[in-house]
């Protein structure tokens, strides 16, 4: 994992329980609360995958293992 080049900081991780996800590089919780800080909102879908990261900020989406 990359550090994102603006804060020099690991990025985020989420867990999600869907393969197609969206990152508008907001505060954490973002997604919920609507909010477009950050770069322009990107879809995103992991495909086979159990993991992607968004090329903007370098958000990282685990899918969520379930049991």
């Amino acid at each position: 994992m990359t550090k994102n080049a603006t804060t020099l900081c690991e990025p985020e991780t989420f867990e999600v329980t869907t393969h197609s996800v969206s990152c508008d590089g907001g505060a954490k919780h973002a997604q919920i609360q609507g909010s477009a800080n950050g770069h322009p909102k990107v879809f995103m879908d992991m495909g086979q995958m159990d993991s992607v990261d968004c090329k903007y900020c370098g958000k990282r989406f685990v899918l969520k293992a379930e049991f």
